[in-house]
């Protein structure tokens, strides 16, 4: 297992997300200079600024492994229901795949729609909202194909997002061939939402092509309780990698931890002392 970086924190390493293509040249540099091996790109929100010739030749230059993220919060209702929210995320999945091709990466991972408000959508608006993601899933798998890219879908199983729970989330990804699309495992937003991590480790365990990591606790409000600095949170991480360890899982570890520079650096060595353990 290698420990990855994902979406540095505002101020962190004295840059500002969303970056411009010299921000994210800076951070990538600073992201090497702590170490790292790898490092997965974005979520950006827009990537038409990114010059990914320049950023290939950095990334080979220091030697770095690289993916690319496709965020952002796209909004399921409008979604469901508009020709604009369809086309918005669209357009950034298959921006996501020409910037994987752009630097030589193999694997673009994306993030579920979400219901905003408090409201419960119906069932059948629900339904809507997941077949439509379907056939866009489905249409852009076909064209990161062209491009050798590998797709893996972030495992946001729960309300507000378009799955129910980890059955429909998986029944979900099981339409799809094995080699068509992966799993993004997030521990962190899993743990956060009480869902057992060694059922999801062991459910998706042939698909898994990515864990992010960060600690969390079971406070309600996941902007507080998830995304903490490994330590800061309730999430025993030797137990993690006995899990992924145990579905021979030698993929990434890509932290996703707003913390102060101190934090990652401090993160990154506690989750490499874990693994060099036997």
């Amino acid at each position: 297992m290698i420990v990855a970086l994902h979406e540095a924190p505002r101020g962190f390493f004295k840059t500002d997300p969303p970056y411009d293509s010299d921000g994210l040249l800076r951070f990538v540099r600073k992201t090497a200079s702590l170490g790292f091996k790898a490092i997965e790109i974005g979520p950006l929100t827009d990537y038409s600024s990114i010059d990914g010739e320049r950023l290939r030749r950095l990334l080979d230059q220091l030697n770095m492994k690289r993916s690319v993220h496709v965020g952002g919060l796209f909004d399921a209702s409008k979604f469901a229901s508009t020709e604009e929210e369809y086309g918005r995320m669209k357009r950034q999945i298959r921006r996501g795949t020409m910037l994987c091709d752009e630097i030589h990466s193999s694997l673009l991972s994306i993030h579920p729609p979400f219901f905003e408000g408090t409201c419960e959508p119906g069932e059948e608006f629900s339904k809507t909202a997941k077949a439509r993601f379907f056939k866009l899933v489905k249409r852009e798998i076909e064209f990161a194909r062209r491009y050798n890219v590998k797709v893996a879908l972030e495992s946001f199983c729960y309300r507000p997002f378009i799955f129910r729970n980890i059955g429909d989330f998986g029944q979900f990804v099981s339409k799809f061939r094995l080699e068509e699309l992966g799993v993004l495992l997030d521990v962190g937003h899993l743990y956060q939402a009480r869902i057992c991590l060694s059922e999801a480790v062991h459910v998706f365990k042939d698909r898994l092509m990515d864990v992010h990591v960060h600690d969390a606790t079971l406070g309600r409000d996941y902007r507080k309780a998830t995304h903490l600095p490994i330590g800061k949170g309730a999430i025993d991480f030797s137990i993690l990698i006995r899990l992924l360890r145990a579905v021979c899982y030698e993929g990434w570890l890509t932290l996703e931890v707003r913390g102060s520079e101190k934090e990652i650096g401090e993160s990154k060595g506690h989750l490499q002392s874990l693994i060099a353990r036997r």
